[in-house]
């Protein structure tokens, strides 16, 4: 992870300033500005490297959240951040703010905050992925979406509910399918998906000729699960860059189980609708 360079840490001082400088809301383009510069490696990396936690690059987030939502579906954003996918999934439903009600949860509480104050229109939860007891007491989501950490996360959380032990992408993927019951668009790393597209020249099989082995326990663990790719090259460098200090190769996928078993959860009544005004950086929504 390397350092802020003293634009990034201006930048960062910005955002700190807007969003506790005053308890007034903040306006769709400080929302975009903060999202943008707000920057994690600010608490001195210690948090980065506990939680393996790299935040998406906006673009590629506008990106995976285009096509969820609609129809008052209930979105969950898994290792939420401060929120950058949830923003996207509101960003892509902005014309009718009926046609998404999304849930965020994130383990940092610092990151947290800022989503609060970002998106108060976000149900916002502070708790562990891994904690069985959290998703049994949350509604029945219909999409979930994730950037999670990229390498292994250490929890003290019983882990075996979730029937399949790796990368913590891949629990999240298995979380994911339990959970929600259209299935999860998740951010991962290339080696933690069948496919070899991003990055690769022009002409080659995207599917990936070898896999490794947690690859493999992760699919014969789920012989139904449909793996739809994005085709979105996320080596470009409008997406490459925005990865802060690390360039991760990863691909955009969306995974379905046809027959896959949903946890037994709570199954909400009723829930607020989100009241949002989105905006792009210098872009009014």
């Amino acid at each position: 992870m390397s350092k802020m360079t003293k634009q990034q840490i201006r930048r960062h001082e910005e955002v700190e300033a807007l969003l506790w400088g005053s308890a007034e809301k903040l306006s769709p383009e400080q929302v975009a500005f903060c999202l943008e510069h707000w920057d994690p490696r600010a608490l001195s990396g210690k948090h980065v490297a506990k939680n393996q936690a790299y935040f998406t690059p906006l673009p590629l987030a506008l990106d995976a959240g285009r096509y969820i939502g609609g129809n008052g579906r209930r979105v969950v954003d898994i290792g939420a951040g401060i929120g950058r996918l949830a923003y996207a999934v509101l960003f892509a439903n902005w014309w009718d703010t009926n046609q998404v009600q999304i849930t965020a949860v994130e383990i940092n509480e610092a990151y947290l905050k800022v989503g609060q104050r970002l998106m108060p229109e976000v149900t916002w939860v502070l708790g562990d992925f891994y904690d069985l007891h959290l998703w049994q007491n949350l509604p029945r989501f219909d999409q979930a979406v994730s950037n999670p950490p990229f390498g292994q996360v250490l929890t003290d959380y019983d882990t075996s509910w979730i029937g399949y032990r790796g990368p913590a992408g891949l629990m999240v993927a298995a979380i994911g399918l339990q959970i929600a019951r259209l299935g999860i668009t998740m951010i991962l790393p290339q080696p933690q998906t069948p496919f070899c597209y991003s990055g690769a020249p022009p002409g080659k099989n995207a599917y990936a000729p070898s896999q490794a082995d947690y690859l493999k326990r992760f699919i014969a663990r789920h012989p139904e699960l449909e793996w739809h790719h994005s085709s979105i090259d996320t080596a470009q460098e409008v997406y490459k860059s925005g990865w802060r200090g690390v360039s991760p190769v990863v691909e955009l996928v969306s995974l379905q189980g046809r027959n896959g078993a949903l946890l037994s959860m709570h199954y909400a009544t009723t829930a607020p609708r989100p009241n949002c005004s989105l905006a792009l950086t210098g872009q009014m929504a």
